[in-house]
């Protein structure tokens, strides 16, 4: 059973390339889960780490790059290849949670 502590409601940006977060929900509940180094090479400015991504929904395991932007969001490259295989609209919601050394993901329909 997973509880899913960071939420959100995608955005049109977050369906056609890349899944936005707000820097409190990655720097209050993924940054202090992550291993050190790549919690060190994330908060450097513009830093970047690669992590495992999880859809507990499909059972599949993606790699994917957790960058943070100079303006200090985060975005999640890579997207593309979740909302496209799972034809995610905008305006559905995400639940992520970290379990295992990875990322959990649901999507939550309308």
């Amino acid at each position: 059973m997973h509880n899913w502590p960071v939420n959100k409601q995608l955005a049109d940006e977050d369906v056609r390339s890349c899944l936005t977060f707000p820097p409190e929900g990655v720097e209050k509940y993924i940054m202090p889960r992550l291993p050190l180094e790549q919690s060190e090479n994330l908060a450097r400015n513009s830093g970047k780490t690669v992590m495992a991504v999880y859809d507990v929904e499909r059972s599949i395991r993606y790699d994917m790059k957790l960058v943070k932007e100079q303006e200090g969001g985060y975005k999640l490259e890579d997207w593309d290849q979740v909302s496209m295989l799972r034809r995610i609209q905008a305006s559905q919601g995400i639940g992520m949670s970290w379990r295992n050394g990875m990322l959990h993901f649901k999507i939550f329909s309308n």
